[in-house]
């Protein structure tokens, strides 16, 4: 959304580009607990990509020295996506959950979301060294291929 802002070929307004943010807080409202002036934050903002970003401190988080600014700024939505998807697919503990495009940020992420709450993830990719990533990391033995039309042949 963000690029196609920059290029003016969104359709329609997309408002000010940036959402996912994360930063140091400047200051809170009354009534706001888990984050204090000071904090590093993450989470989603109104123009993000500003200076100075407002945002609804329901929507923010409070991070570790674990994760660089850089890299927590990338996950808000790819994680809201992961939870809001499996929200709606309701797989119970113990399903086999098809992911596609299971190497991408939201494949990766929903692959130990799934692991989480207890759902065996078996992700579809294309290219080779796809494969070979999710068989050393998540998916040994539990990748499908999105390439070879053989795959899903009968007989």
């Amino acid at each position: 959304r963000d690029v196609l802002n920059v290029l003016g070929v969104y359709p329609g307004d997309p408002g000010p580009p940036g959402a996912d943010c994360a930063a140091i807080v400047s200051a809170v409202g009354s009534g706001i607990s888990h984050l204090k002036v000071g904090d590093a934050a993450l989470g989603h903002g109104l123009a993000a990509l500003a200076s100075l970003s407002k945002s609804d401190a329901r929507l923010m988080a409070a991070i570790t020295d674990s994760l660089s600014f850089e890299q927590a700024c990338t996950l808000p939505t790819t994680w809201c996506t992961v939870h809001m998807s499996l929200l709606a697919a309701r797989p119970a503990s113990g399903h086999d959950v098809l992911l596609h495009a299971g190497a991408g940020g939201v494949g990766l992420a929903s692959q130990e979301y799934c692991h989480f709450i207890g759902n065996r993830a078996m992700a579809n990719v294309g290219r080779p060294y796809k494969h070979f990533y999710l068989h050393k990391t998540y998916a040994a033995g539990r990748t499908l291929s999105s390439r070879d039309g053989s795959a899903f042949a009968l007989g």
